[in-house]
């Protein structure tokens, strides 16, 4: 009784030739240089218009982010100050302006103390107490 791969050694021998055919083939056009591969003359200037084209709007964005800020700077030195513009009779004397500060930072600390720290009570005494004895939740509602 014949294998499965005697038979299908025999079905398929006529096509061992021209396998053998295709790979002599194959191989003698690997050998011949190609001028597919070659690489093509390449203009420098297209390639440097193109690359400066692709960038047009970043650079547009960019400058005129440089616009406004220059704007900004240029009006900044021109503007005034807050006490300058306020007349000097609506200004307070130094001792008030100094108590509100003291009383401002003192309430700010309050906020910044931990809810803990402002409620002192005394911890609570839980007898030990063996858990078989201890009363459920259920049974104390």
């Amino acid at each position: 009784m014949k294998t499965l791969r005697e038979i299908l050694f025999q079905k398929h021998q006529a096509v061992g030739p021209k396998l053998d055919a295709l790979r002599k083939m194959v191989v003698a056009s690997l050998a011949k240089p190609s001028r597919v591969n070659q690489p093509a003359v390449v203009d420098r200037r297209y390639q440097w218009t193109d690359f400066l084209f692709s960038l047009r709007w970043h650079l547009a964005g960019i400058g005129a982010a440089w616009v406004v800020i220059a704007l900004l700077n240029l009006n900044l030195g021109r503007s005034t100050s807050l006490v300058s513009t306020m007349p000097a009779t609506k200004i307070p004397p130094p001792q008030i302006i100094l108590a509100s500060l003291r009383e401002n930072r003192k309430e700010l600390l309050e906020l910044m103390q931990p809810a803990e720290s402002r409620e002192v009570r005394p911890p609570k005494f839980v007898p030990g107490q063996p858990r078989s004895e201890r009363p459920y939740a259920s049974q104390a509602v």
